[in-house]
């Protein structure tokens, strides 16, 4: 089921034209519009419905209102007049401020920008096209009795779509109005409801540990120590911290008496630790960071000797000894390895503050996408990340932005995109220190996890 596709062909010819006619626009820039606010309101509602309210919401609406698809049959008549189109656009209203409430003028806004029309235009006709989404979703549970988390599932799986069938230039300003870029980035899996705890785990599953205790931090409150369950022991109050103390010390005198101070290499790689949390306001998990610059020295003697990597479609990659192609496909063909491992795009450069590969660095990137094509069952997940410079947020939308712009890369090279998530981390996932320029460059990576192999 296409719900983008299905709606887009609603809102095309005569329609098209006599909304134009009603809203006083020409009618390119309404194509451009209707076109854009398909893709927007079905990218609210499946984030809307990624939680249990917000479906239960979605279904009260359904049910209540009656909305069964029968208006589908009678789009025409909508825009027969003004009269009937005004009327339209009323309950279009109502459902809009039901569903996404803090939404309009954001969308407005933006569809006004994307196709050039005016914001009163735009909201008419954003007005217009939710009732005609309602009423595609009612059909589904009218004629198939789906309940909310079947109906839910059904909207989540146009996650792919939403991202295939929404312009470029739209995409990234969509998914910034309606929240979704975390959301676009996590692996998707069915939704059932039946309690918070699988959608904790769900994310904790998926996500790098380290990022996530930068990211969100988890504060842990004094209920979650409660001891009134056993009712035959008891622990003083003194006991927790005077633990928590005894071990801190205790570590401390392991590092102490383990450590090797004379590693000059170690401790210049924590050196910009406090400028890092002064810029970002993240703290560097030290320990993965120099256990990280070590693994990252692999040996220069074998890095120079070439392959040439055969694959199962018969493709050949010529490749470096110790590349990301050699890393990724000694992983993909190794039949015991297993997990979800990350590899670096390697030698890949961003033409300044931008996502546009430089000319010459987009050999990894290529390497991926005919890796892709030759192991059809590969699922992968792009995560950008950038150094520690300038704004954090505008960082974090830039790492974005040059994961995205490795997946548009993929997809031109026949690449599914059900097959590939993003997301941008910014600079709260350092490799090395930011404190010189080698270092910052480490930093300025686009990873590949492999979600499924």
């Amino acid at each position: 089921m296409n719900l983008i596709a299905e709606l887009k062909e609603l809102l095309k010819g005569e329609v098209n034209q006599k909304a134009a006619l009603l809203v006083g626009e020409k009618e390119d820039k309404v194509k451009l519009a209707f076109d854009a606010l398909v893709s927007t309101v079905i990218g609210g509602i499946m984030k809307r419905v990624s939680n249990e309210t917000g479906a239960t919401t979605l279904m009260n609406v359904i049910q209540k209102g009656k909305h069964d698809g029968s208006i589908l049959t009678q789009v025409a008549t909508y825009v027969a007049d003004k009269e009937s189109f005004t009327a339209f656009t009323d309950k279009g209203h109502s459902l809009v401020s039901m569903l996404l409430p803090d939404k309009k003028s954001s969308i407005a806004t933006l569809i006004a920008q994307f196709a050039g029309v005016r914001n009163s235009s735009a909201t008419s006709l954003l007005a217009f096209v939710m009732p005609l989404a309602i009423g595609r979703l009612g059909k589904v549970v009218a004629t198939q009795g789906a309940d909310k988390a079947t109906l839910a599932n059904l909207i989540l799986e146009q996650k792919s779509l939403l991202i295939s069938e929404t312009p470029e230039t739209l995409q990234l300003k969509m998914l910034d109005v309606l929240g979704l870029g975390a959301f676009m980035s996590q692996e998707m899996k069915p939704v059932q409801f039946a309690s918070a705890a699988p959608l904790k785990s769900n994310v904790n599953s998926h996500a790098d540990k380290h990022s996530e205790r930068v990211e969100y931090p988890v504060k842990y409150s004094s209920k979650e120590y409660d001891t009134s369950r056993d009712r035959d022991f008891s622990i003083p109050k003194w006991a927790l911290p005077a633990g928590a103390i005894a071990l801190v010390l205790g570590g401390l005198g392991y590092f102490v008496a383990n450590y090797d101070w004379s590693s000059n290499e170690s401790s210049s790689e924590l050196g910009d630790t406090t400028q890092f949390e002064q810029v970002t306001g993240a703290k560097i998990d030290t320990t993965a960071l120099v256990k990280d610059s070590t693994a990252l020295k692999p040996d220069s003697a074998l890095i120079e000797k070439s392959l040439a990597i055969a694959l199962p479609n018969g493709t050949t990659i010529e490749a470096l000894n110790g590349s990301f192609a050699q890393k990724l496909t000694q992983f993909l063909q190794d039949s015991v390895a297993q997990g979800q491992p990350t590899f670096v795009l390697d030698n890949l450069v961003f033409q300044g503050n931008t996502s546009s590969i430089a000319p010459g660095t987009e050999k990894a990137v290529e390497d991926l996408g005919k890796i892709m094509v030759a192991y059809p069952r590969l699922q992968v997940k792009l995560v950008g990340h950038t150094d520690n410079a300038g704004d954090t947020l505008q960082s974090k939308k830039l790492s974005l932005k040059r994961a995205f712009a490795i997946r548009n890369a993929l997809l031109a090279n026949g690449v599914s995109p059900i097959r590939i998530d993003f997301e941008g981390k910014g600079p709260f996932a350092p490799i090395a220190s930011n404190a010189t320029e080698e270092g910052k460059t480490r930093n300025r990576r686009v990873e590949v996890k492999v979600v499924r192999k």
